[in-house]
């Protein structure tokens, strides 16, 4: 049987059913009884559409330096690109989307210098450290690299990574003994950055050869779930001076303070062997990280453009269908009526998000909206809460019920901002055809959510004045005479 066929069948059964229950005798049906039975045809639609949208195939990557290749960087950088040309395309240029393209044009694909960043707690050496590996070392390399400092990392919840850490394609984290809390709290961050670290083990001269020997297995134990043994190096980057005792040819004796030469004999071998195997793959992830980190920013500010824009239309959407129910009294059209504007809402909005929905992809999902509102309770929540904040409104019905209308509009309104939400994480996916790719479930989880933001009681009252306005200038509403 075709998708087509099996298409017809349910629409045309969950239409059959829905008949028969409005021939049903026992009275008026409340507009949640209405509801109910109109999901007959949302349920028939939301099997179907199961094979159009099988659900979430992959997320965005979470890779580590030795998954990355130019060709990620390079696709990364164009997708970065094509977010911007969509920020200008909807909001024009301006002064922020001009800053995201010279932030991407100081992206460098092609980077050959590796940067290296020396940072540790207040006195552990690093001035003396950074000097020493730019001149003993860096100056031997084929290619020169950047060598800078930096101050260990606050944990104050406010206060973001600097720049030129994040940036770092390796880090020499200098300690001078046992790791103090901070310092340890520094390193966890580092690690959970996926940052590239040797932690380099300072003084080691003002420590006695078995003193020594413990520290380092102590550091040893304290990383091993991160770092190698021998990512842990131990140097003297300023060795204290000596006393030195010399004889003459008289037998007269003299004695001198001397500072032995500095030891990085450690920490020079390991870099060269870090740069030897890893240097291309750390310089290539440091650019794939900071383009991702640029194309999160301008992803962010799509994201609020979209929903400004997003806004009037579904509040369009919202006073249409509500108008809709509030003047029909037949139950049948306002709930085929609400079905197929909340299809077209679904495509305008998708089409803002650039996902591509056909008018039968668009049905599924408004009724998969619509069955997860009733599986969730809201429609009742929603017609109970504004009922009884319209019981005692002074205004008589010419046609239709004001709850039957003021509640649709609100539910309508769910929906379009649960549509916006997930739009936006489909969006986020940054994939060609993300519409294939909707969730229904996380769907479902996100129209709770908003449902929920939306049902505070001082909202509902603003959100049911708005209503009574639109209502009343359309003639459908009458002062109530005083008694």
């Amino acid at each position: 049987m075709s998708a087509r066929s099996s298409q017809q069948i349910l629409w045309g059964a969950g239409t059959l059913v829905l008949f028969i229950w409005f021939l049903i005798p026992g009275g008026n049906h409340g507009f949640s009884e209405f509801l109910t039975a109109g999901m007959v045809i949302g349920l028939g639609s939301l099997a179907f559409s199961l094979k159009f949208f099988p659900g979430f195939k992959r997320q965005i990557p979470d890779l580590d330096a030795t998954q990355i290749s130019r060709s990620i960087v390079e696709k990364t950088v164009g997708t970065t690109e094509s977010l911007i040309e969509q920020l200008e395309t909807l909001a024009e240029p301006n002064a922020q989307s001009s800053a995201f393209k010279e932030q991407l044009s100081q992206i460098e694909v092609h980077r050959q210098a590796p940067r290296l960043v020396i940072m540790g707690a207040p006195g552990v050496g690093k001035s003396t450290l950074a000097d020493l590996v730019r001149t003993q070392w860096g100056q031997l390399l084929n290619n020169p690299c950047d060598v800078t400092e930096a101050a260990s990392l606050s944990h104050s919840a406010t206060l973001a990574i600097p720049a030129a850490i994040m940036d770092a394609d390796l880090i020499l984290y200098v300690i001078q003994g046992d790791l103090t809390n901070s310092e340890h709290q520094c390193l966890q961050t580092l690690k959970a950055q996926k940052q590239r670290v040797l932690v380099v083990f300072n003084k080691q001269d003002q420590y006695l050869p078995t003193q020594r020997l413990i520290l380092q297995k102590k550091l040893q134990r304290q990383l091993q779930t991160w770092l190698p043994e021998q990512d842990i190096v131990a140097v003297s980057a300023h060795p204290q001076a000596i006393k030195v005792r010399r004889y003459n040819e008289d037998g007269s004796c003299q004695e001198n303070l001397e500072r032995p030469q500095p030891d990085l004999s450690n920490l020079t071998k390991r870099l060269d062997q870090v740069m030897a195997a890893e240097k291309e793959q750390l310089i290539l992830f440091q650019t794939y990280q900071q383009t991702v980190a640029l194309r999160t920013q301008v992803q962010a500010q799509l994201n609020a453009v979209r929903r400004q824009l997003a806004t009037p239309i579904i509040e369009r959407y919202q006073w249409i269908t509500g108008a809709t129910a509030f003047a029909n009294p037949v139950p049948t059209l306002d709930m085929l009526a609400a079905a197929a504007i909340s299809a077209k809402m679904v495509i305008e909005l998708g089409s803002l998000y650039r996902l591509k929905f056909s008018l039968a992809q668009a049905q599924a999902v408004a009724s998969t909206l619509a069955t997860a509102m009733l599986k969730l309770g809201l429609v009742e929540v929603s017609t109970q809460a504004l009922s009884s904040l319209l019981k005692g409104h002074h205004f008589t019905f010419v046609a239709g019920g004001l709850v039957q209308g003021v509640s649709t509009a609100h539910l309508i309104r769910i929906a379009g901002l649960s549509l916006v939400e997930h739009f936006q994480e489909l969006s986020d996916l940054a994939m060609a055809a993300p519409e294939s790719n909707w969730n229904p479930e996380k769907l479902k989880q996100i129209v709770a959510k908003v449902f929920q933001e939306h049902q505070k009681m001082d909202a509902l009252k603003e959100f049911a004045q708005q209503s009574i306005g639109r209502f009343r200038r359309q003639g459908g509403l009458l002062e109530a005479p005083a008694s």
